[in-house]
This record gives C-alpha cells, structure tokens and sequence, in this order.
C-alpha cells in the first residue's frame, strides 16, 4: 500500500477578537488567513477510473471549502465561534470537513507568515 498526503491551500479574510487576551489581541482586528486543508490515503491504482492515481480529486476539496469559505470570509468571527482563536479555527474547519465526508484530514490555519495551528482528524 502506498500512502500520501496531498494539501489544497485556501483563504479568507476575517475580523476577531479575544477579549478574555492579556495582550494586543483582546482588541478587535483582522487576518488575511492561509488554510492548509490535507487528506492522507492510498493512493488509488492506475484502472482507467476517473481518480486514478490520486488520493483524493483536488476538486473535492474545492468543493468542500465552499460552505466553509462562506461562514467565514469577511466575517466577524466572534460571530461564528466562541474564542476565535487559529487553535479553534482549525477545529471548527475540521469538524465541517469531517461532517462533509473527508477522512484522514487536517487543517492547518496560519493567522500570519510564521504563526499557524494545525489539528487532524
């Protein structure tokens, strides 16, 4: 069996804020946010079907991020989640993806250039 991990990069546009923070971001501010959303699986034999040699159809992941993209771009996300932090962002992604049917994947939400969290489920 032969394994990978293929990865499908997003992103959104948000405002939040963490009131109960001791540091700057108790206020409210935004976030151009970079979502790494991975699947790990077998990749599938070469049989003439329309996924082969994939572990997943990078359009599948598309389509999953659509419902996700909506609840979150240009949105207070205090709104959509209590303690938006990236540690719960990442969670709340994953538990629509896994809701949608995706297996085996993770999330990776970077709040900037050098500073992300990932969860998998």
């Amino acid at each position: 069996m032969n394994t990978a991990t293929v990865t499908k990069q997003f992103q959104f546009h948000a405002a939040h804020q963490l009131p109960n923070h001791a540091g700057k971001c108790r206020n409210l501010h935004g976030h151009t946010y970079q979502v790494d959303v991975s699947v790990t699986g077998e990749i599938r034999t070469c049989d003439g079907s329309t996924d082969e040699g994939m572990v997943i159809d990078f359009d599948r992941l598309k389509e999953a991020w659509v419902p996700i993209d909506e609840a979150l771009d240009h949105k207070y996300l205090n709104d959509v989640l209590e303690t938006p932090t990236a540690e719960r962002i990442a969670l709340w992604i994953l538990d629509r993806l896994l809701e949608g049917g995706l297996e085996q994947v993770g999330v990776c939400v970077w709040e900037t250039q050098t500073s992300c969290a990932e969860v998998w489920g």
